[in-house]
Protein backbone atom coordinates (compact mmCIF):
# COMPACT_ATOMS: atom_id res chain seq x y z
CA UNK A 1 0.00 0.00 0.00
CA UNK A 2 2.83 2.03 0.95
CA UNK A 3 2.39 2.97 4.76
CA UNK A 4 5.87 3.03 6.27
CA UNK A 5 6.13 1.24 9.10
CA UNK A 6 9.38 3.76 10.22
CA UNK A 7 6.91 5.89 11.00
CA UNK A 8 4.15 4.11 12.25
CA UNK A 9 3.14 0.93 13.70
CA UNK A 10 -0.19 -1.30 13.56
CA UNK A 11 -2.01 -2.49 16.72
CA UNK A 12 -5.05 -4.42 17.89
CA UNK A 13 -8.36 -2.99 19.29
CA UNK A 14 -12.03 -2.93 19.64
CA UNK A 15 -13.28 -0.82 17.01
CA UNK A 16 -10.59 0.42 14.65
CA UNK A 17 -8.95 3.49 14.08
CA UNK A 18 -6.20 5.72 12.52
CA UNK A 19 -4.17 8.48 14.36
CA UNK A 20 -1.40 10.80 12.76
CA UNK A 21 0.60 12.61 16.17
CA UNK A 22 2.60 13.43 13.06
CA UNK A 23 3.73 12.74 9.70
CA UNK A 24 6.82 10.88 11.11
CA UNK A 25 4.09 9.12 13.85
CA UNK A 26 0.94 7.27 12.16
CA UNK A 27 -0.81 4.81 14.10
CA UNK A 28 -3.10 1.87 12.43
CA UNK A 29 -5.33 -0.15 15.02
CA UNK A 30 -7.63 -3.39 13.78
CA UNK A 31 -10.00 -5.97 15.45
CA UNK A 32 -9.53 -10.35 14.52
CA UNK A 33 -12.12 -12.42 14.53
CA UNK A 34 -11.13 -15.77 13.90
CA UNK A 35 -14.30 -16.94 12.21
CA UNK A 36 -14.56 -14.04 9.89
CA UNK A 37 -10.65 -13.12 8.03
CA UNK A 38 -12.12 -10.02 6.62
CA UNK A 39 -12.73 -8.05 9.60
CA UNK A 40 -9.03 -7.62 9.90
CA UNK A 41 -7.82 -7.47 6.38
CA UNK A 42 -10.28 -5.09 5.45
CA UNK A 43 -9.58 -3.13 8.29
CA UNK A 44 -6.08 -2.76 8.21
CA UNK A 45 -6.79 -1.39 4.93
CA UNK A 46 -9.07 1.00 5.36
CA UNK A 47 -7.18 2.57 8.28
CA UNK A 48 -4.33 2.50 5.96
CA UNK A 49 -5.85 4.88 3.46
CA UNK A 50 -6.25 7.05 6.43
CA UNK A 51 -2.31 6.39 7.61
CA UNK A 52 -0.75 6.67 4.34
CA UNK A 53 -2.73 10.28 3.91
CA UNK A 54 -1.68 11.10 7.26
CA UNK A 55 2.25 10.14 6.46
CA UNK A 56 2.15 12.00 3.21
CA UNK A 57 1.62 16.01 4.23
CA UNK A 58 3.99 18.31 2.33
CA UNK A 59 7.34 18.93 4.69
CA UNK A 60 6.45 22.51 4.81
CA UNK A 61 2.87 21.92 6.46
CA UNK A 62 3.83 20.40 9.01
CA UNK A 63 3.60 21.51 12.68
CA UNK A 64 0.75 23.92 11.48
CA UNK A 65 -2.82 23.65 11.25
CA UNK A 66 -3.10 22.42 7.68
CA UNK A 67 -1.33 19.33 8.32
CA UNK A 68 -4.54 17.88 8.34
CA UNK A 69 -7.13 16.39 6.09
CA UNK A 70 -8.94 18.22 3.70
CA UNK A 71 -12.23 17.25 5.31
CA UNK A 72 -13.78 14.18 6.94
CA UNK A 73 -14.85 13.15 3.22
CA UNK A 74 -11.56 13.49 1.54
CA UNK A 75 -9.96 11.88 4.33
CA UNK A 76 -12.44 8.66 4.14
CA UNK A 77 -12.22 8.97 -0.09
CA UNK A 78 -8.25 7.81 0.95
CA UNK A 79 -9.43 4.74 3.11
CA UNK A 80 -12.18 3.53 0.94
CA UNK A 81 -9.98 4.06 -2.17
CA UNK A 82 -7.63 1.57 -1.11
CA UNK A 83 -10.52 -1.00 0.98
CA UNK A 84 -13.51 -0.28 -1.64
CA UNK A 85 -11.33 0.08 -4.95
CA UNK A 86 -8.54 -1.41 -4.00
CA UNK A 87 -8.77 -4.36 -1.46
CA UNK A 88 -11.78 -5.40 -2.84
CA UNK A 89 -10.77 -5.95 -6.52
CA UNK A 90 -10.26 -9.24 -8.51
CA UNK A 91 -6.90 -7.62 -9.71
CA UNK A 92 -5.69 -6.90 -6.03
CA UNK A 93 -6.74 -10.75 -4.97
CA UNK A 94 -5.12 -12.19 -8.09
CA UNK A 95 -1.83 -11.37 -6.12
CA UNK A 96 -2.59 -11.62 -2.57
CA UNK A 97 -5.32 -14.74 -2.60
CA UNK A 98 -2.07 -17.60 -2.62
CA UNK A 99 -0.79 -16.12 0.17
CA UNK A 100 -3.83 -16.04 1.89
CA UNK A 101 -4.54 -20.03 0.78
CA UNK A 102 -0.68 -20.89 2.45
CA UNK A 103 -2.08 -19.40 6.03
CA UNK A 104 -5.43 -21.00 5.70
CA UNK A 105 -4.86 -24.45 6.72
CA UNK A 106 -6.04 -25.74 3.45
CA UNK A 107 -9.42 -24.60 4.02
CA UNK A 108 -9.16 -22.52 0.43
CA UNK A 109 -7.17 -25.44 -1.17
CA UNK A 110 -9.97 -25.82 -3.66
CA UNK A 111 -11.74 -22.53 -3.50
CA UNK A 112 -11.07 -20.47 -6.79
CA UNK A 113 -9.54 -16.96 -7.29
CA UNK A 114 -12.93 -16.21 -8.93
CA UNK A 115 -15.47 -17.34 -6.27
CA UNK A 116 -13.25 -16.10 -3.64
CA UNK A 117 -13.69 -12.95 -4.84
CA UNK A 118 -17.40 -13.30 -5.62
CA UNK A 119 -18.11 -14.34 -1.94
CA UNK A 120 -16.03 -11.19 -0.70
CA UNK A 121 -18.22 -8.74 -2.28
CA UNK A 122 -21.69 -10.64 -1.62
CA UNK A 123 -24.35 -8.32 -0.59
CA UNK A 124 -26.31 -8.73 2.24
CA UNK A 125 -28.07 -7.00 5.25
CA UNK A 126 -26.03 -6.36 7.89
CA UNK A 127 -26.56 -5.24 11.72
CA UNK A 128 -22.98 -3.61 11.91
CA UNK A 129 -22.19 -0.65 9.55
CA UNK A 130 -18.25 -1.48 9.48
CA UNK A 131 -19.03 -4.96 8.55
CA UNK A 132 -21.39 -3.89 5.57
CA UNK A 133 -20.68 -4.54 1.97
CA UNK A 134 -20.54 -1.83 -0.61
CA UNK A 135 -24.17 -2.22 -1.72
CA UNK A 136 -25.78 -2.23 2.08
CA UNK A 137 -23.15 0.51 3.33
CA UNK A 138 -24.94 3.45 1.83
CA UNK A 139 -28.19 2.68 3.98
CA UNK A 140 -26.42 2.45 7.06
CA UNK A 141 -25.25 6.01 6.82
CA UNK A 142 -28.86 7.50 5.77
CA UNK A 143 -29.96 5.68 8.81
CA UNK A 144 -27.65 7.72 11.05
CA UNK A 145 -28.25 10.61 9.34
CA UNK A 146 -31.64 10.89 9.79
CA UNK A 147 -31.74 10.06 13.48
CA UNK A 148 -29.16 12.18 13.89
CA UNK A 149 -30.63 15.03 11.91
CA UNK A 150 -34.13 14.56 13.95
CA UNK A 151 -31.91 14.68 17.49
CA UNK A 152 -30.74 18.29 16.11
CA UNK A 153 -34.29 19.56 15.51
CA UNK A 154 -35.21 18.12 18.21
CA UNK A 155 -37.67 15.61 16.62
CA UNK A 156 -36.41 12.54 18.49
CA UNK A 157 -35.20 12.30 22.75
CA UNK A 158 -32.00 10.15 23.42
CA UNK A 159 -33.77 7.91 25.16
CA UNK A 160 -35.71 6.99 22.05
CA UNK A 161 -33.07 6.35 19.81
CA UNK A 162 -32.66 2.20 20.43
CA UNK A 163 -36.03 1.67 19.38
CA UNK A 164 -36.49 3.77 16.45
CA UNK A 165 -32.72 2.82 15.66
CA UNK A 166 -34.08 -0.69 15.50
CA UNK A 167 -37.27 0.29 13.71
CA UNK A 168 -35.25 2.17 11.31
CA UNK A 169 -32.75 -0.91 10.91
CA UNK A 170 -35.89 -3.25 10.01
CA UNK A 171 -37.49 -0.64 7.43
CA UNK A 172 -34.34 -0.35 5.78
CA UNK A 173 -32.66 -3.72 5.68
CA UNK A 174 -34.98 -6.15 6.55
CA UNK A 175 -33.08 -7.20 10.24
CA UNK A 176 -33.21 -5.92 13.68
CA UNK A 177 -30.91 -5.44 16.26
CA UNK A 178 -31.23 -7.39 20.00
CA UNK A 179 -29.39 -5.68 21.82
CA UNK A 180 -27.80 -1.73 21.39
CA UNK A 181 -24.11 -3.52 20.90
CA UNK A 182 -25.36 -4.25 17.42
CA UNK A 183 -27.65 -1.42 17.42
CA UNK A 184 -27.10 2.28 18.69
CA UNK A 185 -23.63 1.97 20.74
CA UNK A 186 -21.99 -0.03 18.39
CA UNK A 187 -19.99 3.78 16.69
CA UNK A 188 -18.05 6.26 18.72
CA UNK A 189 -18.84 9.09 17.03
CA UNK A 190 -22.38 10.48 18.79
CA UNK A 191 -20.48 9.77 22.12
CA UNK A 192 -17.85 11.67 21.02
CA UNK A 193 -19.74 14.98 19.72
CA UNK A 194 -18.90 14.35 16.22
CA UNK A 195 -22.64 14.59 14.38
CA UNK A 196 -22.73 15.26 11.36
CA UNK A 197 -20.15 12.77 10.25
CA UNK A 198 -21.62 9.85 8.90
CA UNK A 199 -22.56 11.54 5.75
CA UNK A 200 -19.16 12.22 4.93
CA UNK A 201 -18.43 8.16 4.22
CA UNK A 202 -20.96 8.40 1.48
CA UNK A 203 -19.46 11.55 0.15
CA UNK A 204 -15.95 9.59 0.72
CA UNK A 205 -16.89 6.92 -1.66
CA UNK A 206 -18.12 9.12 -4.31
CA UNK A 207 -14.96 10.97 -4.13
CA UNK A 208 -12.75 7.96 -4.29
CA UNK A 209 -14.75 6.61 -7.14
CA UNK A 210 -14.16 9.74 -9.28
CA UNK A 211 -10.70 9.54 -8.52
CA UNK A 212 -10.23 6.32 -9.41
CA UNK A 213 -11.76 7.34 -13.08
CA UNK A 214 -9.11 9.81 -13.29
CA UNK A 215 -6.38 7.59 -12.16
CA UNK A 216 -7.64 4.74 -14.99
CA UNK A 217 -6.99 7.93 -17.63
CA UNK A 218 -3.69 8.54 -16.12
CA UNK A 219 -2.36 4.95 -15.47
CA UNK A 220 -4.43 2.73 -18.21
CA UNK A 221 -2.46 -0.25 -16.72
CA UNK A 222 -3.40 0.86 -13.10
CA UNK A 223 -5.18 -2.77 -12.90
CA UNK A 224 -1.60 -4.32 -13.43
CA UNK A 225 -0.25 -2.12 -10.75
CA UNK A 226 -3.15 -3.19 -8.51
CA UNK A 227 -2.15 -7.07 -9.50
CA UNK A 228 1.35 -6.75 -8.45
CA UNK A 229 3.27 -6.15 -5.26
CA UNK A 230 4.29 -2.15 -5.88
CA UNK A 231 1.37 0.21 -5.37
CA UNK A 232 4.03 2.89 -5.36
CA UNK A 233 2.40 4.54 -8.77
CA UNK A 234 -1.15 4.83 -7.01
CA UNK A 235 0.55 6.00 -3.70
CA UNK A 236 2.14 8.92 -5.83
CA UNK A 237 -0.42 9.93 -7.50
CA UNK A 238 -2.58 9.97 -4.39
CA UNK A 239 0.21 11.95 -2.95
CA UNK A 240 0.81 14.20 -5.56
CA UNK A 241 -3.28 15.37 -6.22
CA UNK A 242 -4.47 14.92 -2.65
CA UNK A 243 -2.30 13.88 -0.13
CA UNK A 244 0.99 16.67 0.07
CA UNK A 245 -2.26 19.36 0.45
CA UNK A 246 -3.51 19.10 3.47
CA UNK A 247 -5.87 21.44 4.28
CA UNK A 248 -4.25 24.10 1.82
CA UNK A 249 -7.46 23.56 -0.74
CA UNK A 250 -11.09 22.75 0.10
CA UNK A 251 -12.41 19.36 -0.84
CA UNK A 252 -14.42 20.14 -3.95
CA UNK A 253 -11.50 22.06 -5.26
CA UNK A 254 -9.16 19.17 -4.53
CA UNK A 255 -12.24 17.12 -6.77
CA UNK A 256 -11.87 19.94 -9.35
CA UNK A 257 -8.38 19.81 -9.77
CA UNK A 258 -7.57 16.21 -9.80
CA UNK A 259 -10.52 15.15 -11.83
CA UNK A 260 -11.61 18.25 -14.16
CA UNK A 261 -14.85 18.21 -12.67
CA UNK A 262 -17.16 18.67 -9.55
CA UNK A 263 -18.54 15.60 -7.82
CA UNK A 264 -20.19 13.38 -9.89
CA UNK A 265 -22.54 10.22 -8.27
CA UNK A 266 -22.16 8.42 -11.49
CA UNK A 267 -18.49 7.26 -11.34
CA UNK A 268 -19.59 5.06 -8.36
CA UNK A 269 -22.67 4.23 -9.47
CA UNK A 270 -20.54 2.67 -12.54
CA UNK A 271 -18.29 1.39 -10.13
CA UNK A 272 -20.73 -0.53 -8.44
CA UNK A 273 -22.81 -2.16 -11.41
CA UNK A 274 -19.54 -3.38 -13.25
CA UNK A 275 -18.44 -5.17 -10.05
CA UNK A 276 -21.66 -6.83 -9.40
CA UNK A 277 -22.25 -7.92 -12.84
CA UNK A 278 -19.43 -9.52 -12.50
CA UNK A 279 -20.35 -10.63 -8.76
CA UNK A 280 -23.26 -12.02 -9.65
CA UNK A 281 -22.38 -13.05 -13.72
CA UNK A 282 -25.41 -10.66 -15.02
CA UNK A 283 -25.79 -10.01 -18.39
Amino acid sequence: MGFDFEAGRLDDTIHPFAIGMNPGDVRITTRYDEANFKMAVFGIIHEGGHAIYEQNFAPRLVGTNLASGASMGIHESQSLFYEIIVGSSLAFWKSNYPALQQVADSHLDNVSLEDFYRAVNLTESSLIRIEADILTYPLHIMIRYELEKALINEELEVKDLPQVWADKYEAYLGIRPENDTEGVLQDIHWSGGDFGYFPSYALGLMYAAQMYHQLQKEIPNVEKVIASDDYSPIKNWLTEHVHQYGKLKEPLEILQDTTGESLNPNYLLDLLEKRYQFVYQLD
